[in-house]
């Protein structure tokens, strides 16, 4: 029943990798039965029938440094200062800053400041309650994880603080609500990764450890609760993996951390934003690579509910991001931007929806991000593919009518149905330029049998086939429910990223006692074309067939004809742990 032989394909690898693994299992089932999720493609970004929710426009002062991996905080008197990064490389790699920029939003001016004692990249920055700035760790000049802390002050002057217990570099540090900051985790200068955290003393300036984390963690992210706990969600081994799906919470009685819930999918430089309800909105990242399949960038989106210690599935953003900026408006929305394209989306909690927006100016990743006083929000620096930014844009989203917004992403009862792009449509070329004018590369994919996954005939049970119309295109069905389509048709299904997956029945390559069945069908996941496959029955067996790819699992129900004798196979597209 089970197939046993491997076969290897050549898959499309874009820019935007698509959502296809997890390195750790968590409980519970992924979509519940019936959910469908809407998935929309590029061109459905740019429909006219809606208006953009907010727009950008690029404001004319600039810094005098070019700038990404760097930070920013805003001042007591409503300036911001802005510290580190790195530009341009040189002959011997980046150049890593000491320079500080203060911005003014009232008059769009920007002066110079005094420059750190470090360079740094990287890096935890804060604004004290005493209007003192502390920027530690990160990465010098060396490119080596510091210890070093220092602090600025209205004098332009820094000073040194006392050094951290551990070298950190991107690790994550939250605010307490005591005025403290804890820095968490973060990679090492023995090139290893910290389980240590440790807190800072504004009253002393100096760093004390407090409770390890179960988990060493880097690229991970830090969130302060409304109760005075702290949150860390994901991260990894620094640059190799394996990524995690893990949470863990700290209190700040005990300084102890406990495992929470775990997220459905591992993620590494992802967000994570506290919602005003006191949830946490994660969004986006990279994923782990599986089966040799390239790391994969991620458009779903799951929120950690604080009452029940557990993460559920929120609506998918029309674009997969990674390295990109998350702002919680004052009107509780929360705006994304950039993550190696020139788009932003708006999230809405109360509806589960994402809003697209006018365009960026910009194409940026590893930029930063802020809400002003006003509303509006400024982004600075960063990267594009060609670039690292000078400049600095600011978004509008005032006055907009959300119902006659983009909505793209709706996850829920009433959405609309899977959409994918079709082979004509353009969205995803099948032979030349993706959609962002870059040449596609090409990489081996392994399809697996699950021969040893641990399934039993009793585990593959699916509900009753859907059988497609003649005019179909696409039939939608949640997981777990086989369609019976024709040569040309798609099955489409929310996959376990919910981003989509549409499996297209291209081809009835045998059907005989001798050689079983086999069938040819082309898979998309997320939108993104990963190029044909083979599934196929033994002989002597009833089925069903089953294969993977990386999370996305696949089986063949058989092959028939339908009341015009035209040539149908039944597929499904299944989560094991749903059944």
């Amino acid at each position: 029943m089970i197939i046993r032989t491997t076969v290897t394909v050549l898959t499309f690898f874009l820019i935007f990798l698509i959502s296809c693994s997890s390195s750790e299992t968590n409980e519970g089932t992924v979509n519940e039965t019936g959910s469908e999720f809407a998935v929309p493609t590029p061109s459905e970004l740019t429909a006219v029938d809606c208006e953009p929710y907010g727009t950008f426009t690029l404001l004319e002062g600039k810094m005098f440094n070019e700038r990404q991996r760097h930070d920013w905080v805003t001042l007591n008197g409503g300036k911001v200062l802005l510290a580190g990064g790195r530009g341009k490389g040189g002959a011997r790699g980046p150049r890593v800053f000491p320079h500080t920029e203060l911005f003014d939003p009232a008059t769009g001016e920007w002066t110079e400041s005094g420059d750190m004692i470090t360079e740094r990249q990287d890096f935890a920055m804060f604004t004290l309650d005493d209007g003192r700035v502390l920027v530690a760790g990160g990465q010098d000049i060396q490119m080596e994880a510091t210890k070093g802390s220092e602090v600025w002050d209205e004098s332009g002057t820094w000073t040194k603080a006392g050094k951290l217990n551990d070298s950190r570099e991107r690790g994550a540090a939250v605010k307490l609500s005591d005025g403290r900051i804890l820095y968490t985790g973060g990679k090492n200068d023995r090139l290893g990764d910290n389980a240590t955290t440790e807190i800072f003393d504004p009253s002393t300036n100096e760093w004390e450890l407090s409770g390890d984390m179960n988990h060493k963690r880097s690229i991970h992210t830090a969130t302060a609760l409304k109760d005075g706990r702290v949150i860390v969600i994901g991260g990894g081994k620094h640059r190799e993996g394996p990524y995690y799906s893990s949470a863990e919470v700290w209190d700040p009685e005990t300084e102890t951390w406990e495992y929470t819930g775990s997220m459905r999918l591992a993620r590494v430089q992802h967000t994570a934003t506290l919602l005003d309800d006191g949830r946490v909105l994660v969004v986006g990242g990279v994923g782990e690579a599986v089966n040799d399949v390239d790391t994969s960038t991620r458009a779903s989106a799951e929120i950690w509910d604080p009452a029940t210690g557990k993460f559920e599935p929120a609506a998918s953003m029309g674009d997969a991001r990674t390295e990109h900026e998350a702002t919680l408006l004052s009107d509780g929305r929360v705006l994304v931007t950039g993550g190696l394209l020139p788009r932003a989306e708006v999230y809405d909690p109360d509806t589960d929806t994402w809003y697209s927006t006018g365009p960026m100016i910009e194409t940026r990743y590893r930029h930063v991000a802020m809400e002003l006083d006003d509303g509006t929000v400024i982004l600075n620096g960063g990267q594009s593919d060609k670039y690292v930014h000078i400049t600095i844009e600011q978004f509008n989203g005032s006055g907009f009518d959300t119902s006659k917004a983009c909505a793209v992403g709706i996850k829920g009862d009433e959405s609309p149905l899977l959409t994918l792009p079709s082979p004509e449509s353009g969205v995803v070329a099948e032979d030349d330029l993706n959609e962002f004018g870059s040449v596609k590369g090409k990489h081996s994919a392994r399809f697996s049998e699950l021969e040893d996954s641990g399934l039993s005939e009793s585990d593959l049970v699916f509900a009753d086939p859907v059988v497609a119309e003649a005019g179909d295109d696409v039939v939608v069905v949640p997981l777990s429910t086989p369609a019976t389509i024709r040569i040309g048709q798609g099955l489409g299904s929310p996959s376990v990223d919910a981003t989509g997956t549409l499996v297209r029945f291209r081809e009835l390559i045998a059907n005989s006692d001798e050689e079983g069945i086999i069938v040819r069908v082309n898979l998309r996941n997320g939108g993104w074309d990963m190029g044909d496959m083979e599934l196929s029955i033994l002989p002597g067996e009833n089925g069903p067939g089953v294969k993977s790819f990386a999370r996305v699992w696949l089986g063949l129900l058989g092959v028939g004809t339908d009341s015009s004798g035209e040539t149908t196979a039944t597929i499904v597209v299944f989560e094991p742990s749903t059944k």
